[in-house]
């Protein structure tokens, strides 16, 4: 097993964020080719995952003691948002197993040598949510169940998943699995989403040791770390569940940038059969695409903006307080519902052809319909209630999970 010395010793160029970001938008045109065909199948095809494994994309967030780049959130972000642009799965499945790397940077260094040791390419899937069980053993724990929802699971060779610690709602933990143990259930027959391939994952009875796993969710966010202590870069302290919810919500700006790339070839030669006037110079066509595209320039910046500030506080030892943490995640999680309602508004202004499979138009749509109700961005009215109670100097109910 390689040794983070001796990947030190190999002298590497590393890109630079700017040749990262547009390594990714270089990609769009082949990947929009394949997007119709890896949602028939039902999951990014496994020659996609190799052309962002060779442009170096999977390193972005990962600890240049393996072999990583440590880049900064917002070129991750970038980079999730162009390939969401080709089709929501390709930067839903990316972004979620690239986040899995800035996570995974925090746990215990055994844990990353076991992922990263032989093969700096691994790749680890998750399905976060506790829906499996937990127990108590000597040295660590033994974990079993089912957990639906892990995207991407088919390319992985690790995964994380959530559990509670023997039933503890208050202890809430993420386990690092190997492959070995796992068994994928080929259950992803869906409305939405169908190209992110997120089955579900089995495992009957596995033992995790102390070192593969770590607290998971808000309540999380000033714990100390293992991987800490060997990854120094600043960034890999900033509070993992706002990243995560950022990371999710990315994509659907970039479908969203897809959706209003499709509305605009599509009806730009098209006249109302109704009428008899084109299609472009409708009043509401012009408003819907207008607020459209406002919006995405809008959550985009908000959103470099945001990931800026936590890592600036990280660099200088600081954390969100309580109630600005509140605004950042609910203007990470609204995200997705607000490119929903600007979707639904282009989608009504599409008319009859919007129904037809063989167009992009309505699977993006359902894409955003589907991702809309993930944890990262569900929770947004929970999120914005908190903000409101905050200034009422009340006590309110902090979400312990997402």
């Amino acid at each position: 097993m390689s040794s983070p010395s001796m990947l030190k010793s190999v002298a590497v160029s590393l890109p630079t964020s700017e040749e990262i970001i547009a390594a990714s938008a270089a990609m769009i045109p082949q990947l929009k080719k394949r997007a119709a065909e890896d949602e028939a199948n039902g999951m990014v095809s496994k020659e996609a995952i190799k052309e962002m494994i060779d442009a170096g994309l999977f390193r972005v967030a990962q600890p240049a003691r393996w072999k990583g780049y440590e880049m900064p959130l917002t070129t991750l972000t970038q980079v999730i948002i162009n390939l969401a642009r080709a089709d929501h799965a390709y930067g839903w499945v990316y972004g979620l197993c690239s986040l899995h790397n800035h996570h995974l940077a925090m746990f215990d260094d055994r844990a990353q040598r076991d992922v990263w040791g032989d093969n700096p390419d691994a790749i680890t899937g998750s399905s976060y949510s506790p829906y499996g069980k937990a127990v108590s053993a000597p040295g660590g724990y033994t974990i079993s169940g089912t957990w639906p929802f892990s995207s991407g699971c088919d390319h992985a060779d690790w995964y994380i998943v959530g559990g509670l610690v023997d039933g503890d709602p208050k202890n809430f933990r993420s386990f690092l699995v190997s492959r070995e143990f796992v068994e994928i259930v080929d259950d992803w027959q869906v409305f939405g989403m169908k190209g992110t391939g997120s089955k579900s994952i089995s495992i009957k009875e596995a033992f995790v040791p102390d070192y593969r796993t770590v607290p998971f969710g808000p309540e999380a966010e000033t714990y100390d770390y293992p991987g800490y202590k060997v990854n120094t870069n600043p960034r890999f302290k900033t509070p993992f569940i706002l990243v995560f919810n950022r990371g999710g919500t990315a994509v659907s700006i970039g479908s969203l940038m897809a959706l209003i790339d499709e509305f605009v070839a599509y009806n730009a030669p098209k006249v109302s059969m109704i009428t008899g006037k084109a299609i472009a110079d409708l009043p509401d066509t012009l408003e819907a695409l207008g607020e459209a595209v406002a919006l995405v320039d809008q959550l985009k910046l908000l959103a470099m903006h945001d990931l800026d500030a936590i890592e600036q506080l990280a660099a200088e030892g600081k954390t969100l307080d309580p109630v600005t943490m509140n605004v950042y995640r609910y203007r990470a999680q609204s995200a997705g519902n607000l490119c929903l309602k600007a979707a639904q508004s282009l989608y009504e202004l599409v008319g009859g052809g919007g129904l037809y499979e063989r167009l992009p138009i309505p699977r993006i749509y359902r894409n955003l319909i589907a991702s809309r109700n993930h944890p990262a961005t569900a929770v947004f009215r929970t999120t914005v209630r908190q903000i409101g109670s905050d200034r009422f100097g009340q006590e309110s109910e902090r979400n312990s999970r997402f």
